[in-house]
């Protein structure tokens, strides 16, 4: 009998000490832990209304909150508004805010603070970035109580809630922006999850998690950006755990990654192209044929199979097809003889030097398929002068009224998923980053009729013969659109991107 009391005592001892190391563990399991991000390069800012970049972007969205957001399906939803209303006549949007938000330096997000952050880029004289975003669109701010703030709008603008749910949306701490006058960018004050912790230029960003977040309390202690240019070493990094998550994955490396169980590989849609811009007012580039010329003479197939082993589409419009109000407009096919042909009715004469410009390292795989196209150049008869450029300098470099370059090897994201910010910026006379200095009346009338047009269904066909002129006029050489890819570790849930190419941070999990 005593040995049964015994054994029973023991048996009692042994699962209380067996749930008490299980809560133990489990207790560890929700500790927050340091997540580590290994990007090609760093952030350029963190002001968002002056960011153009997408890293800078990923790190604005852990800082900042904006009125309306997106989910994990691109879908729009409240963030600091819990509820918004638009007019009628599509001219007011209001927006009533959650109350109790407040910023990282403990001052109120209110209607003031939105009316602050808006009022600052809408503002030419600040000669932000993100101006021409909101500046086209956004008439006044008004402030109809503490948790009121309302929009007049210049004209019913059909995406006008995508673009409040833009990075660049990120409403800012006017105390501190008042404080930090220039300087922001570097001690930025949001209403986010994280703030920054510490930032070493060329090292790491480091971000810990906000304490007094108004909303679901984040996830991790603290989140570590570290640029790592060399694609092959963020890769290793993965593998040896010293990075949680690596982005872009090298498609040389996709496979080899894909066949470890501590890694896995996600590859996404995105709204991300990569073209060519042709300098349209040097000859012999101004004559639209010799523009046609150069798109039959490049090889997108091959680009695509075998420079990015498949994470990419031939581009068939000036947009990718995750854009909203997309339509092919048609791909150029490869036709080299075509090439020739109209090379040779336009008086382009074999031999002929142009300049071939490209960045080195900022888009996937760029100075490999800028030397692809050099050859597929010199195969039609042009003589090419090739030049890599570090991002900063090629930038530069490319928006200097006086460039000497004929092509220069260009990307862009269209990051409100709407064919507006697909085409405006890029493709319009006085467009901020229209590289190809093109300048159509024609095209100008059709970008900003669809910018202002009220009905959907009416932009849809604006947008498809706006896309149809501009495959005509040919201002870039049409090449790709991009697949996101990113790796990261087995030991991680919810990590994904919007279609925009933003890697959210926010709900990742680490087991």
């Amino acid at each position: 009998m005593k040995r049964a009391l015994l054994g029973i005592a023991l048996s009692a001892v042994l699962v209380l000490s067996a749930c008490s190391s299980s809560q133990s563990s489990s207790g560890a399991a929700n500790e927050p832990k340091d997540l580590v991000v290994a990007f090609g390069s760093e952030p350029v800012t963190l002001d968002p209304q002056d960011t153009s970049d997408g890293i800078s972007n990923n790190a604005n969205e852990l800082i900042f909150d904006k009125l309306v957001t997106l989910d994990k399906n691109n879908a729009i939803v409240p963030q600091l508004a819990k509820e918004w209303t638009t007019s009628p006549d599509g001219k007011k949007i209001t927006f009533k805010l959650r109350e109790g938000a407040k910023f990282t330096d403990g001052t109120p997000v209110n209607a003031e603070s939105v009316k602050y952050t808006f009022d600052r880029v809408i503002n030419k004289d600040n000669k932000l970035n993100r101006y021409s975003l909101y500046a086209e669109f956004i008439d006044k701010v008004n402030v109809d109580s503490e948790y009121q703030v309302s929009f007049d709008l210049k004209f019913p603008f059909g995406p006008a809630l995508i673009t409040f749910a833009h990075t660049n949306g990120g409403i800012q701490s006017p105390k501190n922006i008042k404080e930090k006058g220039k300087d922001v960018g570097k001690s930025p004050v949001g209403s986010g999850p994280y703030k920054v912790k510490e930032w070493v230029p060329g090292n790491k960003l480091v971000f810990e998690a906000n304490p007094d977040y108004w909303g679901e309390k984040p996830k991790m202690r603290t989140i570590t950006f570290k640029p790592v240019a060399e694609n092959s070493a963020r890769s290793v990094m993965l593998e040896t755990g010293e990075a949680d998550i690596i982005v872009p994955v090298v498609t040389t490396d996709v496979d080899r990654l894909k066949s470890n169980d501590k890694v896995k590989v996600s590859v996404e849609p995105s709204s991300r192209n990569l073209y060519m811009s042709i300098n349209t007012t040097k000859a012999p580039f101004d004559n639209p044929k010799v523009r046609q010329a150069v798109n039959y003479a490049v090889d997108k197939e091959t680009i695509v199979k075998k420079i990015l082993s498949g994470q990419a589409k031939v581009s068939d419009a000036a947009i990718g097809e995750m854009v909203w109000g997309y339509s092919s407009a048609g791909a150029y096919p490869y036709d080299p003889e075509k090439a020739k042909q109209l090379l040779a009715e336009a008086g382009v004469k074999p031999g002929t030097t142009i300049k071939l410009w490209t960045p080195d390292g900022r888009y996937l795989m760029d100075r490999q398929i800028a030397e692809f196209i050099q050859g597929n150049l010199q195969a039609v008869g042009f003589k090419v002068e090739y030049r890599k450029w570090e991002f900063g300098a090629f930038q530069e470099a490319t928006r200097d009224p006086k460039a000497e370059f004929d092509l220069a090897l260009n990307s862009w994201g269209t990051s409100t998923n709407d064919a507006d910010w697909g085409l405006r910026p890029i493709l319009m006379t006085k467009g901020a980053s229209n590289y190809s200095k093109l300048a159509d009346p024609q095209l100008d009338a059709l970008i900003d009729k669809g910018m202002k047009a009220a009905s959907p269904d009416e932009r849809k066909k604006i947008y498809s013969d706006a896309l149809k002129l501009v495959k005509d006029q040919a201002p870039w050489i049409f090449l790709l659109d991009y697949k996101q890819t990113t790796g990261y570790r087995s030991n991680l849930d919810n990590v994904y991107s919007w279609s925009n190419e933003r890697l959210i941070l926010r709900d990742v999990v680490k087991k």
